[in-house]
C-alpha cells in the first residue's frame, strides 16, 4: 500500500513540475520575424537520393567520414540520412547519422556539400 501511495505521490509531483516549470527560452527565437531558421522543407524520394549520391561522391564527405572513423566512432552507413532545404536562404542541409564511442547518435552535418561539423541527433 505504501509503495502505491508513494508512486502516486511522486507521479503527481512530476506531473505538476511539467506545468509549473518556466517556459522554453527557444520560443523567443520562434517569434522573431527576422529569423528564417524554421522555414525548411524535408526532401524525400528521388530528389533526396540525388542529393545524397552527390554528397557521398564528394571529397568533402570522404574526408569527414574518414575523420569520424579515425576518432573511433561507428559509421552507420548512409541509411537514415536527413535532407532538408532552407527555403529562405536556399541552402541544402544534409545530416548523416553515426554512433559516437559513448553510444550517442550523432549527425555529421553538411550545408551545400560543405562539412559544418557534428552534433547530437535531434538538436
Amino acid at each position: 500500500m505504501k509503495k502505491k501511495l508513494l508512486s502516486i505521490l511522486c507521479g503527481g509531483v512530476m506531473a505538476f513540475s511539467l506545468f509549473a516549470a518556466p517556459g522554453n527560452p527557444v520560443k523567443a527565437a520562434e517569434d522573431d520575424p527576422t529569423c528564417h531558421c524554421h522555414d525548411v522543407t524535408t526532401i524525400y524520394g528521388a530528389e533526396k537520393n540525388k542529393i545524397i549520391a552527390n554528397l557521398i561522391s564528394s571529397q568533402e564527405f570522404k574526408n569527414a567520414k574518414l575523420d569520424i572513423i579515425k576518432d573511433g566512432d561507428n559509421w552507420r552507413g548512409i541509411n537514415n540520412t536527413e535532407v532538408m532545404v532552407n527555403n529562405y536562404y536556399g541552402v541544402t542541409m544534409v545530416g548523416v547519422p553515426y554512433i559516437a564511442q559513448n553510444g550517442t547518435i550523432m549527425m555529421a552535418v553538411f550545408f551545400d556539400g560543405t562539412f559544418m561539423g557534428t552534433a547530437p541527433k535531434g538538436l
